[in-house]
């Protein structure tokens, strides 16, 4: 088998003009070809500059170094001041996306709501124009009534093309600010592993035996990947605070004093999310010392595999795994659950 490693082509992102990048139009290609048939190595194209491990780490030690100088000054290390020094140019452009896209979500609202009743109040002005008619009245009031029903009509227009342009707006950006969201997921995740990686071959022989490999993997395969989550939603924390009073005013102004049930419920939801994490915490940890535990197993029987073949322990250690997979299965379909 050839192992040989190939320099991956260059990225298109990189020539393509604007209205390419905003978007996404240099992707087609590979989209493309992958459709058509099974992608290979070298049909993947070369990481960004900003994306790539070499880098990451780079700006990573710059800032970690400044903390544990501080550590010598008898402060703690902060990492997660370094890691947001790493993302402190995207992160904040996403949350400014996730920011302008609710704001057009409450703007749509508005919009629906003007439609509906330009809808409902057209019906009655044609009511009122038809009697001015048959009553013979003044001239200058059905004129009046005319250019009235002209001005809604004119409105119910434009707020139509508003919502048109809104729902093309507020495709892109929720498609940039998850593009944000992930990319800085990833370079989070790149820099933690690299950071663990780094970490473990500076220990001592001794610190690593107290440590069982099973959990160094688990750490650095299983946990580095929430932050490619997180980082989509952390932006929720700081925007809802700031965005309920917006909604309360514009449904105390439609719905009166009624609104308050449903702003009620929206603050009991943080409080039952923080009781599910916690419980969902409780369940993680359960599944994480079982994950822990099954790959030690099955690092030491990989380990072990001619002693096991020669003694024919094949089926006794197949019935121990298996043991230990439905139990962590179980201890995983119980946290989903929650």
């Amino acid at each position: 088998m050839d192992f040989t490693y190939e320099t991956p082509a260059e990225n298109p992102r990189k020539k393509a003009n604007w209205l390419s990048r905003f978007t996404f139009h240099w992707i087609n290609p590979l989209l493309w070809k992958g459709f058509r048939q099974e992608l290979k190595h070298e049909d993947l194209y070369a990481a960004p500059e900003e994306s790539r491990a070499q880098e990451l780490h780079k700006k990573f030690d710059r800032y970690w170094t400044y903390e544990k100088e501080r550590a010598t000054r008898g402060l703690k290390p902060r990492l997660w001041f370094a890691l947001f020094q790493c993302i402190k140019k995207i992160l904040p452009l996403q949350g400014l996306l996730l920011a302008l896209r609710l704001c057009i979500t409450i703007g749509m609202s508005l919009l629906v709501g003007y439609l509906s009743e330009y809808f409902c109040s057209k019906k009655i002005l044609e009511e009122e124009l038809a009697e001015l008619r048959t009553t013979n009245s003044s001239q200058t009031s059905i004129s009046f009534k005319q250019q009235e029903i002209n001005d809604t009509t004119r409105n119910a227009y434009l707020y139509a093309v508003a919502m048109v342009i809104a729902v093309f707006m507020l495709t892109f950006m929720h498609a940039w600010a998850f593009y944000f969201g992930q990319n800085v997921g990833m370079q989070v995740r790149i820099i933690t592993m690299g950071a663990i990686y780094r970490k473990v071959l500076k220990l001592s022989y001794t610190t690593i035996g107290k440590l069982s490999i099973g959990y160094i993997v688990n750490l650095a395969s299983n946990d580095v990947q929430r932050f490619d989550r997180a980082f989509l939603f952390i932006h929720q924390s700081w925007m809802i605070p700031v965005f309920l009073p917006v909604v309360t005013y514009f449904l105390w102004r439609e719905l009166g004093p009624s609104c308050l049930v449903g702003i009620g419920i929206i603050l009991l939801q943080p409080l039952v999310q923080f009781v599910l994490a916690r419980l969902y915490i409780k369940w993680r940890l359960k599944s994480a010392r079982v994950t822990d535990k099954r790959v030690r197993v099955m690092n030491e029987i990989i380990s072990g595999m001619r002693l096991i073949k020669m003694y024919a322990w094949e089926w006794a250690f197949h019935a121990y795994v298996k043991k230990i997979r439905k139990k962590e299965s179980r201890i995983i379909t119980q946290g989903s659950m929650i």
